[in-house]
């Protein structure tokens, strides 16, 4: 059963001029926006200050692109008031799964930016680390490349895997899968080693030019092949300051981390739970065993799963 092939599509934002603060008038009722006021919604100000923090990280040095996001943005805060409003009127938010929403959100805001604190207190990787990082990591930085790959993916079957490890290309997988009624779709996709799961690099590398990799998503089985690739260096400083930043989440997820691990433990005594729900004790750690010869390979042929869940 044939499936029509799909391609990648890029969002495109919708361009949509931005009058700029000085020009919006009246809305609904409101007054004339002045200052850091960008509009009004039945008389409550929107600032340019709720704006950036709509755009979030998003900019561009194209003044037009930028307009339109800032739009955008506008735009979702005039929708977002409306609704809240009309949800008033209607007393939702006096309603229990208001306040429990609420809370939920205040707590999960405040956790956020208790661990944004502490990861700003990090020093900062220095150039010699940096350096050092993109040496060790050829894959992503002098080596990397661009991998185009063709998938199917295949939907949910009966399928043993001991059928499926003989197959050597997406024709035989095409085959297979039409010969047993189950459905599936042709994709393709970009790997780029530079930001890949190295794990999934590695497996990639260690296959015969060619040979298809599988690997599970939920039920499905998505089916690899590199079609082509093309070799894209990354050097020089521009190398660095990837590096840079990939360093600083590196520290900053084990930093942060080993905190929030600390922080956990210490609370322990404070914590009561209703016997029904209190956790199991933790078991303790078997002894380690011996470690293999060899490693597993990430990727590899038919059916066997690389370590990471997806090739982007």
């Amino acid at each position: 059963m044939k499936a029509t092939k799909l391609f990648a599509a890029v969002a495109v934002v919708a361009a949509m001029g931005l009058t700029g603060c000085d020009q919006i008038k009246k809305l609904a009722g409101g007054g004339k926006a002045k200052g850091q006021v960008v509009a009004t919604v039945d008389g409550e100000e929107i600032t340019n200050l709720e704006l950036r923090a709509e755009l979030g990280n998003f900019g561009s040095r194209d003044p037009a692109v930028m307009k339109a996001a800032q739009q955008q943005a506008l735009q979702r805060i005039i929708m977002r008031r409306l609704l809240a409003q009309k949800a008033k009127d209607e007393k939702l938010d006096k309603t229990t799964d208001f306040t429990l929403q609420m809370k939920r959100g205040e707590e999960t805001l405040l956790a956020q930016l208790y661990q944004r604190k502490l990861a700003a207190k990090l020093a900062q990787p220095s150039r010699t680390e940096a350096e050092a990082f993109v040496s060790s990591h050829p894959e992503m930085f002098a080596n990397r490349r661009v991998l185009f790959v063709d998938q199917v993916i295949a939907a949910p079957s009966k399928i043993t895997p001991d059928r499926l490890r003989p197959l050597k290309t997406l024709g035989e997988v095409k085959a297979l899968l039409d010969s047993e009624g189950v459905q599936y779709q042709e994709n393709a996709a970009v790997l780029d080693t530079l930001s890949a799961d190295p794990r999934l690099v590695a497996g990639i590398n260690n296959l015969p030019p060619g040979e298809i990799f599988v690997i599970p998503q939920g039920g499905a089985l998505l089916f690899n092949q590199v079609s082509s690739s093309r070799s894209a260096p990354l050097t020089g400083t521009v190398a660095n300051a990837y590096a840079m930043n990939a360093l600083r989440g590196q520290k900053a997820q084990q930093s942060v981390g080993k905190q929030l691990a600390d922080l956990r433990k210490a609370a322990e005594p404070k914590i009561t739970y209703n016997p029904a729900f209190k956790p199991p004790p933790e078991k303790k750690a078997a002894p380690a065993a011996k470690a293999p010869a060899a490693a597993a390979p990430a990727a590899a042929p038919a059916a066997a799963a690389p370590a990471t869940p997806e090739a982007k």
